[in-house]
């Protein structure tokens, strides 16, 4: 390992915001060790288990973690609470900074890691919100744009209902869309011509770590108390009836 590299902060990322569970650990911007699992909505229940996996992977000890990452959102209320939750004791318990990263943008650059788009091209990532809605953003390829760069954001994330979605993607002159929204809502959710669509793509632990480095570089470091989701929707609770209607936050 050169000098260069072991100067380099140790990070450690989780995300728990959609349906999978993503544990990863960087040195800077190097990825050490990455997995990832579909729990649904057991993130509590496996996070810690993942976590001592990936530390494994890399051979390193929670000790050496020096930042701790987390996808902030927009996503799940709950499993927003679990991902901050966990990147606010394990920096406590190390006396270490705090990153947050979006989950968004980690998809839309993890759609431009698989197909490239050119400078000045937009790409929306739109994940389903439930109870009939989306979290979406739109980022533009900068000139120059290399893996691993940061996308410009033309929006903060919003929350999009699947029969307004077509004119929004009009209205940003988006190239290509991503993420879960489409499929969830494909009986209202419309694309206007010539938008490609990426339904393949998914966040990976190298995304979020990517994110997490580039936080880190530019100063963006957080102390643990002032970490919080990115919730988007202000709703977070169900009445009785939507519960057993089977709605979901």
């Amino acid at each position: 390992m050169t000098e260069e590299l072991q100067n380099e902060p140790v990070i450690f990322v989780v995300d728990t915001a959609q349906e999978d569970l993503t544990v990863a650990l960087m040195r800077g911007r190097r990825l050490l060790a990455a997995r990832t699992e579909h729990v649904g909505n057991r993130h509590a229940e496996r996070v810690l288990g993942l976590s001592t996996l990936v530390l494994a992977d890399a051979g390193l000890a929670k000790k050496d973690i020096e930042v701790v990452g987390f996808g902030e959102g927009p996503g799940s209320f709950t499993g927003l609470r679990v991902a901050c939750g966990v990147a606010q004791g394990l920096a406590w318990a190390l006396e270490t900074p705090v990153v947050a990263v979006s989950n968004l943008e980690a998809l839309a650059a993890a759609s431009l890691r698989s197909a490239p788009l050119d400078a000045g091209a937009r790409i929306a990532a739109v994940n389903d919100a439930r109870m009939h809605e989306c979290y979406a953003a739109v980022y533009e390829v900068p000139a120059g744009y290399a893996e691993g760069e940061r996308l410009r954001p033309l929006s903060a994330p919003l929350l999009l209902k699947p029969d307004a979605a077509e004119a929004y993607l009009a209205d940003m002159q988006v190239a290509r869309l991503c993420g879960t929204g489409r499929a969830a809502y494909a009986d209202l959710f419309h694309v206007p011509e010539g938008v490609a669509v990426d339904y393949a793509s998914r966040a990976s632990g190298e995304d979020f770590g990517s994110l997490a480095a580039s936080e880190v570089a530019l100063g963006r470091t957080l102390t643990p108390e002032a970490a919080a989701p990115v919730y988007v929707r202000n709703r977070v609770a169900l009445t009785m009836a939507e519960r057993a209607a089977g709605e979901r936050l």
